[in-house]
């Protein structure tokens, strides 16, 4: 049973008074280390009496894969084995996970590794000695094991792991830093904290969860998911302003987590009597057509990759088979059917000038060079494209732990150039840079340093330096090159003449919670907006709206003043930008929301 641990752990001094609020931004009391308010992105942070919920690096999770009990003897704490490995794998985000591994031949020992750090902590239940590496070091207290678990005394377990612990009325924090108790501005969040922490909602149930397309006219759209005979069943629903949720009936079984809105209408794959379609259901008319028959292709085969409207022709990817055997196909719709265009291994991105279609595919099993193709799209004959040995549209980062890969979709084409990221495959130091190649003649011209991704934007680019992460730009010669921005930009989008990026805590991990900025092209300016880590964020016609999980949970839009105003108090499960503002669905109460 779980057990409420304030009075034990403060008759063992492990507990600060509780102190009045004080002005935010108060900086830390103690020299050498952060309030709680600077380090709340890096640390992770429960509550004793634990009820599911932990912020792991600023983002409040539920924790429901299992009953978790923390359990208090003799003034000391013990958390679960697996509770900790999870735990210790976000306070080590990026460097590869921490694995508990219990045998049932050796009952009383468990083991936590990490292959990436190179580190392998063992324990045993009543030793109060652990082997870190194969090092003997001494514990002050001893594994128990309780209720049939293992559990393993907190302080010592994560100072193995190289983690510090600080104890605060009811609160444990974990990370690589001390935090300062005592700090006025400490003591201002900590309250705010317990409360999200101590929250007794459940997570609606996933059957129960509905998924936000958006808002066309006056009613939302939505789908939920149903499992049957091991089988997924997905079902629309329109709910109007004021009205009621109503079932949208749609033919077959549509593939709504792979529909797309497109002037208007709603493009969805459907498997209908064992064939498969491409239907649209019309927001206006309420009615679903028939597009094209897919007899090549069933939902069994693989999954929908994208649909997509490209200048009156439509197009849809499809995936066949696996990640590792499987491929794609690129299809357009002619007449009732759809034909052909291109085989991939993973379509990446693709361009069209003139007759051809130029796209950029991922294979990196072996070698992944020349994977831009040109085809002709009368004749559909494909052909390399660019120069030999080179790889495109792929990023290729070396670190202590290797060499990453990721597919990137910038690729554009102006004025008789094709530009695109790039590097030479058989240099093991080479890193994607932003290229142009001209389409007549294939001429390759090297523009930039190392790029993660870029733009092309009032006749110049704009890029993410791959080292530095900083946003820069070049003249279209690669000349005359600028810092806009030494920050660490994540999550960057040009949008109505600007960019809007996240910068991320120290030792973040690239999808963790940043602080949003934008940078105005006209002006040469940058401006913070949002007041607290946004977790995701949207730029519309009608503001800046931004997502945020941290102790101060809800939505948040950001005006043309710059000023915050807080439009939902409570945990967002989804949202998405539609042209009358955000539609939404809250984490403990089901339901579709709007909101502008």
């Amino acid at each position: 049973m779980k057990k409420r641990l304030i009075t034990a752990l403060a008759c063992a001094g492990l507990m600060s008074g509780v102190l009045g609020p004080a002005p935010n931004g108060a900086a830390a009391d103690s020299p050498g280390k952060a309030t709680l308010r600077e380090a709340f992105d890096r640390l992770i942070v429960l509550p004793f009496d634990y009820r599911d919920k932990a912020f792991l690096n600023g983002q409040l999770t539920d924790l429901l894969y299992s009953d978790y009990d923390i359990v208090e003897r003799n003034g000391r704490v013990f958390v679960p084995i697996r509770l900790l490995s999870t735990l210790a794998t976000n306070a080590d985000l990026g460097k590869g996970s921490w694995d508990a591994v219990w045998q049932a031949a050796r009952p009383k020992d468990v083991l936590l590794s990490n292959p990436n750090l190179h580190k392998r902590v063992q324990f045993a239940v009543g030793s109060k000695t652990m082997l870190v590496n194969g090092e003997p070091v001494g514990m002050d207290a001893a594994p128990l094991q309780v209720d049939g678990r293992i559990v393993l005394p907190l302080r010592s377990a994560a100072e193995a792991l190289d983690k510090e612990i600080d104890w605060l009325d009811g609160l444990i924090l974990i990370g690589s830093e001390r935090v300062d108790l005592t700090s006025p501005d400490t003591l201002a969040v900590k309250d705010r904290i317990k409360r999200v922490l101590t929250d007794p909602r459940k997570p609606v149930a996933y059957e129960n969860a509905p998924t936000p397309l958006g808002k066309f006219g006056n009613a939302a759209y939505y789908y939920k998911t149903a499992y049957r005979t091991n089988a997924a069943f997905e079902t629309l629903y329109r709910q109007s302003d004021g009205g009621k949720a109503a079932e949208v009936k749609l033919p077959g079984n549509p593939l709504l987590h792979a529909a797309k809105a497109i002037d208007g209408k709603l493009y969805f794959v459907t498997a209908v009597g064992g064939a498969s379609e491409l239907d649209a259901y019309d927001f206006a008319s309420g009615q679903s057509r028939t597009i094209a028959a897919i007899p090549q292709w069933k939902p069994e085969d693989g999954w929908v990759t994208d649909i997509r409207g490209d200048g009156g022709e439509l197009r849809v990817i499809l995936h066949t088979g696996d990640l590792t055997m499987g491929g794609e196909t690129l299809y357009k719709v002619s007449g009732a059917a759809l034909t052909e265009v291109a085989d991939a291994k993973s379509v990446i991105n693709y361009a069209e000038d003139g007759g051809y279609l130029y796209m950029t595919d991922f294979h990196p099993m072996a070698d992944a060079s020349g994977n831009l193709v040109r085809i002709d799209r009368k004749t559909g004959a494909s052909s390399a494209f660019g120069q030999q040995g080179f790889t495109y549209g792929i990023t290729r980062t070396i670190d202590d732990y290797g060499i990453g890969l990721g597919g990137n979709a910038s690729l554009a084409i102006q004025d008789g150039w094709l530009y695109t990221l790039g590097y030479l495959e058989n240099d093991p130091k080479d890193v994607a840079a932003v290229y142009k190649i001209r389409l007549s003649d294939g001429t390759q011209v090297k523009l930039t340093g190392a790029a993660s991704s870029f733009w092309l934007v009032n006749g110049g680019i704009v890029y993410v330096d791959g080292a530095s992460a900083g946003l820069k730009s070049v003249d279209l010669a690669g000349a005359n090159p600028r810092t806009l921005t030494a920050r660490k930009a994540q999550n960057v989008r040009f949008a109505n003449g600007a960019f809007y990026y996240t910068e991320l805590a120290a030792n973040a991990g690239a999808w963790d919670p940043g602080t949003l900025y934008r940078y105005d092209l006209a002006t040469g300016r940058e401006a913070r907006l949002s007041e607290r880590p946004a977790a995701s964020y949207a730029v519309g016609e009608t503001g800046v709206y931004y997502v945020a999980k941290g102790y101060e949970p809800g939505l948040y839009k950001v005006d043309a003043s710059g000023r915050n105003s807080r439009l939902v108090a409570d945990s967002i499960a989804a949202a998405v930008l539609t042209d009358a503002g955000m539609t939404y669905t809250l984490t403990y109460k089901a339901g579709v929301y709007t909101v502008n």
